[in-house]
């Protein structure tokens, strides 16, 4: 269970049946057009060991389970899924919805949806610049519906856009990846970040440069996203972060 350390939410609680209000420490408070991030990083900032069958979040994780509850629970309540084709690649049995990280509370996210009006599970959004991705993974054929957003010109916000318009809903998670979440945060469409802070430290070296939360966009001083702290949570030695970003 989540012990809930700080929490500056505001506006309507969804809602979440008692079970997963229980595990999550209290109440969720989204707004209805928002953007949010989500992601796991080490001590030292590092979200991915980026080494061949060491590149998935769930190897920083730990696959601790309050992390992957939080983020089953932001992909109970999105009506979309952004995902960028490295993270298909280095994830390619993942399929975005949030039975798949958290079977056991399968039934109460199913309940969660149908009390927000959602269809049974969110869209993913598949964001490819060359379109070439590999139709024969479980995220195209295991029914959940499913856009592939590609092409060179495609900019974060026709991202978006095309997110709310084929899912026809404002709530928009990304597990895009930092390049994607990079492009996402200088075109000024992220709301908000929700980071799991696993406690290990990863280090980094010439050999393994390893990869952190955003890669290849770097904001000068007076540009860079600034966060307001939302809440803190915290289960065992793991920290569960949200920021609004603006």
């Amino acid at each position: 269970m989540l012990q809930t350390l700080l929490d500056r939410g505001h506006g309507a609680p969804l809602p979440l049946p008692a079970s997963l209000a229980e595990r999550y420490g209290g109440a969720l408070r989204v707004p209805e057009r928002r953007v949010f991030a989500n992601f796991v990083s080490t001590l030292d900032g590092v979200v991915s060991f980026d080494a061949p069958g060491s590149e998935s979040a769930s190897v920083v994780s730990e696959g601790h389970a309050g992390d992957r509850f939080v983020l089953a629970l932001l992909r109970a309540i999105a009506d979309a899924v952004i995902v960028g084709a490295g993270t298909l690649r280095k994830e390619p049995t993942s399929v975005w919805t949030p039975e798949h990280v958290f079977p056991e509370a399968g039934d109460a996210f199913a309940a969660l949806r149908r009390a927000m009006r959602l269809p049974p599970r969110p869209l993913t959004v598949i964001v490819s610049a060359s379109g070439e991705v590999d139709r024969s993974l479980p995220a195209f054929t295991s029914g959940v519906p499913f856009v592939v957003a590609s092409g060179g010109h495609v900019t974060p916000r026709a991202i978006v856009d095309l997110a709310r318009r084929q899912s026809g809903g404002d709530r928009i998670l990304t597990e895009g990846g930092p390049t994607l979440l990079g492009q996402l945060l200088e075109a000024q469409v992220v709301d908000e970040l929700f980071l799991t802070i696993a406690p290990r430290v990863a280090g980094r070296s010439d050999a393994l440069r390893r990869i952190a939360l955003v890669e290849g966009t770097a904001f000068e001083p007076a540009l860079a996203p600034r966060g307001r702290l939302v809440s803190v949570k915290s289960e065992d030695d793991y920290l569960f972060t949200r920021f609004a970003l603006g």
